[in-house]
């Protein structure tokens, strides 16, 4: 029946631990004064009669005291406080003492070995609620201060993912710009495949994370379009392997990869370019490959920048959502710019639903 009985919530945050604490004072102080004067009930009263003492002491110290210190950060001031605080409050313990036992109150009576005892008694149980108290704070801070750091961190990612989409819109459009100069009998196949692929944009992609069949299929997409403009120049290879339906991935994430490969690499090579991209999703680390040829102009272009803006974007937005949990290697040589990603485990599952 008790164990039935639903506590309110601010009675077991706020008020159980304190009951616990006093109860632990009364106890702990009550057995050892009791141990050695033998007669534990008239010490554990003792304790009892000590308690609203021992407790001003406490809650002065930690919700006035030392709150005082946290503002002004005068050591010297909040020491000075705490002394006094204490010297007073044993004082009136141990007058309080005096007049439970019928003893006459003297100078030389209230200063001695007992009020030693009891000074050490209040400062024992304020040190260990300041100490709590201390750790507490503590524990808040470093709280707020993950928090603030997940705000930033999510702030920094919508604005790469507002980045994102007028950087897929104005590289679209470019494709079907290039399209309707050739006056290609293929614009108007052109334009069908740009509008599914803003509808997967507009969407689709607006989730921190997406199935990565949908991924696939925008990827599809963009490559479809983009064959229209090689015909059989180019020399293209993309494999799947495993199940895809099992994994989950940010938003054109890998389509961004593949917007490179074309961009600055495959485009502007006049030879025959080729691009090979490769997802493998049997295992529980899921990899992405890309690789694709380079032109001697690229090479030179990219000496002294870090890549195009999708390159960097997709670079950010790892770290932000994936953290220590991938791995990118980017390799550039002579002909051709390679890309193999692996996003790994995820606090002991895998990186998939």
């Amino acid at each position: 029946m008790f164990n039935q009985v639903k506590w309110p919530r601010w009675l077991n945050k706020r008020l159980l631990p304190h009951f616990l604490f006093w109860l632990f004072y009364v106890l702990f102080f009550g057995s050892i004064y009791g141990k050695y004067g033998n007669d534990y009930r008239w010490y554990l009263l003792e304790s009892l009669c000590m308690l609203p003492f021992v407790m001003l002491a406490t809650y002065v110290t930690i919700y006035a005291i030392l709150p005082f210190y946290l503002q002004r950060k005068k050591l010297l001031v909040t020491v000075v406080l705490i002394i006094i605080l204490l010297f007073f409050v044993t004082l009136g313990e141990r007058i309080f003492l005096r007049l439970l036992n019928s003893l006459p109150i003297t100078a030389e009576s209230l200063f001695g070995v007992t009020f030693l005892y009891l000074l050490l008694e209040t400062n024992f149980m304020v040190f260990i609620a300041f100490a709590i108290k201390i750790v507490k704070k503590w524990f808040e801070q470093q709280n707020e201060k993950h928090e603030m750091e997940k705000r930033n961190l999510q702030t920094e990612l919508n604005l790469l993912k507002s980045q994102l989409h007028p950087h897929f819109l104005f590289n679209t459009m470019n494709n079907l710009y290039a399209l309707s100069l050739e006056k290609s009998a293929k614009t108007s196949e052109g334009i069908a495949k740009m509008s599914d692929l803003l509808r997967s944009v507009l969407y689709e992609c607006n989730e921190s994370e997406i199935p990565l069949e949908k991924e696939i299929r925008l990827i599809e997409n963009f490559i479809d379009l983009e064959k229209l403009r090689y015909a059989n120049r180019l020399q293209l290879e993309f494999t799947v392997k495993g199940d895809v339906g099992r994994f989950k991935i940010a938003p054109m994430l890998l389509y961004t990869f593949v917007e490179n490969c074309f961009k600055h690499g495959s485009r502007n090579d006049p030879g025959n370019p080729f691009i090979r991209i490769h997802i493998d999703a049997t295992g529980d680390d899921f990899l992405f490959q890309a690789e694709n040829s380079i032109s001697a102009s690229v090479i030179q272009k990219r000496k002294n920048t870090e890549g195009g803006v999708g390159l960097i974007n997709a670079k950010k937005r790892l770290e932000i959502i994936y953290g220590n949990q991938y791995r990118l290697a980017i390799n550039e040589g002579e002909k051709r710019f390679a890309v193999r990603l692996t996003i790994c485990k995820r606090d002991g599952e895998t990186a998939h639903q």
